[in-house]
């Protein structure tokens, strides 16, 4: 069933297998279905991905025991998907397993308790100016692209590939 939920051809087949995984196991005697949900909740169909994070709350709801560092870590990426069903579901199983799930305040100017009086946080520093130049986002990646090339440059490619000795 764990081979089936990760490698099934069809998304109706991967969800079908984490449906059986969850109401044939618990995670207490069998905890590597925790791990084949942990792996669903990667899918590319939300529907898989929805299942997966509805029966590791069903598992929860069974086995209390069963959170894990890596299954709240897993749940708490989860909760950024942009399925609102797996954002549901997700919400449900920390809570489940003992987190309290909050909304994060990005649109409110000041969500803190510590407000300056313009409505800013004290903290906060003022956003760079826009640049259309890439190279003021990213210095590090043209950099390594540089030196790249000038390791490339004294290789020829069958020295790289390793077709001549």
């Amino acid at each position: 069933m764990i081979y089936q939920s990760q490698t099934a051809c069809y998304a109706k087949h991967r969800r079908k297998a984490i449906h059986k995984l969850g109401d044939k196991f618990n995670c207490e005697c069998n905890p590597e279905i925790m791990c084949a949900f942990i792996y669903a909740l990667n899918d590319a169909d939300e529907r898989v991905r929805a299942k997966a994070a509805d029966e590791i709350g069903d598992q929860l709801r069974k086995n209390n025991c069963c959170c894990s560092p890596q299954l709240t870590a897993a749940l708490t990426c989860a909760l950024g998907d942009c399925d609102k069903k797996v954002v549901r579901e997700a919400t449900q199983a920390l809570e489940l397993c003992g987190y309290e799930v909050v909304e994060g305040c990005c649109d409110k100017p000041c969500c803190h308790t510590g407000c300056a009086p313009s409505g800013c946080s004290p903290s906060a520093a003022p956003a760079p100016a826009p640049t259309s130049d890439p190279k003021a986002y990213f210095p590090s990646r043209f950099q390594d692209q540089k030196q790249s090339r000038r390791r490339l440059s004294g290789n020829s490619l069958s020295n790289l590939f390793g077709l001549i000795d």
